[in-house]
């Protein structure tokens, strides 16, 4: 009699604690994408972006010899690193899957980075990174306007750090003429 009341206090407690693990999260059985295509198309180009970005930003580390360039380096790396993660847990609680690649133009972009050197380097890094952001920009405003909450209050909260970016670019792009 004692085991199978223990055997069926632990069921009990199993039972509730999976009822509590539910709550966490809304159920949805069908796993159904919970974005529209403006929300698809901004997780998209703005992972993809990042992505770009933080590779870009290892070759300033490397190539360059300016100190302005590389701290800014850095700090893209970081701020497009975390940015990035942040974009694929809204993903994942949006029930959105897809694939983190840097397409072919921004590919090019870099490859093409790889073969400057020296202050040949650091303006088209800043000039790639400037353009980069402009577009970044533009998307974000854009997913603002997204019917997901999630997808407009995300772009909302991160589009102060992308234009801080893009004017600290404009300031060292200028400091390099």
């Amino acid at each position: 009699m004692k085991y199978l009341t223990r055997l069926l206090l632990i069921l009990v407690a199993f039972v509730f604690s999976q009822s509590c693990e539910s709550n966490k999260r809304a159920n949805n059985y069908n796993n159904k994408v919970l974005v529209d295509d403006g929300g698809m198309l901004f997780f998209k180009n703005g992972t993809e972006a990042s992505l770009a970005t933080v590779k870009a930003s290892g070759l300033a580390i490397s190539n360059s010899k300016n100190q302005k360039v590389i701290q800014f380096a850095k700090t893209m790396i970081d701020d497009h690193t975390l940015l990035a993660d942040n974009l694929r847990k809204l993903e994942i609680d949006n029930f959105v899957t897809s694939n983190d690649t840097i397409n072919a133009g921004h590919q090019q972009a870099i490859a093409a980075l790889e073969q400057k050197k020296a202050a040949n380097f650091d303006k088209a890094y800043i000039a790639m990174l400037v353009n980069q952001h402009e577009q970044e920009i533009a998307l974000f405003k854009t997913a603002a306007l997204n019917k997901n909450p999630n997808v407009s209050d995300f772009a909302n909260k991160n589009m102060s750090s992308l234009q801080a970016h893009l004017d600290s670019a404009k300031v060292i792009m200028l400091a390099l003429k």
